[in-house]
């Protein structure tokens, strides 16, 4: 018998678990209430199992697999903390018991508790556990594969340069997917896995070369973790092509295989969510509008959803940057608003602010824009934020399209002076030198911004810049390259940090 559910850690990943069988060790009730169990499991009626598990453990609390069993029914249900401690019950009885410390690993692995966070201790558990698999059954595919992917998750481009801690993972990363590889060379997620880990490192060529063998064998991935998990390695290479976009065709690429995805699994919310970060890049505001239309109503029943961290409130955002791009202004500041009454942002104040100011509605325009400043000053002033310099840009960002040029290029600066490779600062820094006609400082921050933004791997984006200094000697300059482009910060992390 076979349980199929998803990690997603990196590469989102189905998972094939067991329920174990075993013989009439116990009572004959005991052993209805398993058999029950069990079909009400394979039938999808979760609760109806754990009720069937629950009786059987009463029966005999000394069974380890029945913990093992029930904690496969929590993990269903979404209780991650009640399935660890089945699991480490099921372990406590049986100090062997591969399959629970495998399926306990999971549970560490999926719960997402840990992400980005190396002081916490579920990253470091999932790794002991799978580690204690390996040390149990050393031709463990998946525990390589899964410690692999672990591993790769403490690990960000964003934050280079990396420590010693981290090109230790890095390293370790990559050893776990050769040796899967080494002992079954057909297992193609060990390439999804690496090229999410060479993703994650900011080796993108690396990473679409790793993708693309894995997609090779299209059919060997299907017959592993079905249709969705194929779909999963076609938005995992997107994310890559993204990630890189060193050119506009990277965009397209990346936009491609979102959208194969989200035909293979319509309901992907990963991939749905970046290529709506693709429309906006591209310019393709309708059909983001459509894209984000669809989100909103495949979660129309789970209305928890639009106030979540990247919920349906950023859908919203989106939707209003489109629609200003389109010049339906109205529709713009519905969605602004909408935003606003279910969580507050500061893209959406700045947003709905910049939509005002197009259409003379100046006193709107104020308040809007007061409010965005009140929102990053506020965390400015409390100054605990991990991430310190991109609310001073933020903040500059309203300052700019205030036309208060002078707070702006002051916020710029601080945020260049909190992170020295900010290289989006240094560009709307020249901008804003520009705009009070200081061309010589104008020069010096756009060269700067070019020579970072090459350095990074963007070269599409130096190439923006370029565009910007050629202009520098024209009249006037163009409205789309100097006007503030609303980029909502909720909207954007989105986009790239999944």
């Amino acid at each position: 018998m076979k349980i199929t559910r998803k990690t997603a850690i990196g590469v989102t990943l189905i998972v094939l678990l067991g329920l174990s069988s075993w013989g009439l060790a116990g009572a004959l009730e005991e052993q209805k209430y398993i058999d029950l169990g069990k079909d009400e499991y394979n039938k999808g009626n979760y609760d109806a199992a754990l009720y069937l598990f629950n009786k059987a453990i009463a029966l005999n609390p000394d069974n380890s697999r029945l913990y093992n069993d029930r904690g496969l029914c929590y993990v269903v249900l979404g209780d991650i903390d009640n399935a660890i401690s089945d699991f480490s019950k099921a372990i406590e009885l049986k100090s062997d018991f591969l399959e629970a410390y495998y399926n306990r690993g999971l549970a560490y692995f999926g719960g997402g508790k840990w992400k980005r966070a190396l002081d916490n201790e579920e990253g470091n558990k999932a790794i002991a556990d799978f580690t204690k698999v390996i040390e149990l059954d050393p031709e463990y595919v998946e525990a390589y594969n899964n410690r692999g992917l672990v591993y790769s998750e403490y690990i960000h481009y964003y934050y280079k340069p990396f420590d010693s801690e981290i090109i230790d993972k890095y390293n370790n990363a990559l050893a776990d997917f050769d040796k899967v590889l080494e002992l079954d060379p057909t297992y193609m997620l060990a390439h999804a896995g690496k090229g999410n880990l060479y993703y994650r490192y900011g080796d993108f060529d690396n990473g679409t070369a790793e993708f693309d063998k894995a997609l090779e064998s299209e059919e060997l991935i299907i017959q592993e973790v079905s249709l969705k998990g194929l779909a999963a390695v076609y938005y995992s290479r997107g994310r890559n092509y993204a990630g890189g976009h060193h050119m506009v065709y990277e965009d397209l690429r990346g936009t491609l295989d979102y959208e194969k995805a989200i035909e293979l699994d319509p309901t992907l919310m990963t991939a749905l969510g970046h290529v709506t970060g693709s429309y906006q890049r591209l310019g393709e505001w309708n059909k983001l509008i459509e894209n984000c239309d669809y989100m909103l109503d495949l979660k129309k029943d789970d209305p928890a959803w639009l106030t979540k961290s990247h919920g349906g409130y950023t859908k919203y955002e989106a939707k209003g940057l489109a629609y200003y791009n389109l010049g339906q202004y109205d529709e713009a500041i519905t969605n602004y608003n909408r935003v606003i009454e279910l969580k507050p942002t500061v893209g959406a104040y700045r947003g709905l602010g910049i939509v005002y100011s197009e259409i003379g509605a100046s006193e709107n325009a104020t308040v809007a824009f007061e409010k965005a400043l009140e929102m990053d000053t506020s965390i400015i002033e409390e100054g605990t934020y991990r991430s310190m310099y991109s609310k001073y840009y933020s903040r500059g960002l309203t300052y700019y399209a205030m036309q208060e040029y002078d707070k702006a290029i002051s916020d710029f600066d601080k945020a260049i002076e909190l992170k020295s490779d900010y290289a989006e600062a240094y560009r709307d820094l020249g901008k804003a030198y520009l705009e009070i006609g200081d061309k010589t400082k104008a020069n010096d921050a756009f060269e700067t911004a070019i020579s970072l933004f090459e350095e990074q791997g963007n070269s599409y984006v130096a190439e923006q810049v370029k565009e910007l200094l050629g202009l520098m000697s024209a009249e006037s300059i163009p409205k789309h390259i100097m006007g503030c482009s609303i980029a909502p910060e909720d909207v954007c992390s989105e986009y790239q940090c999944l």
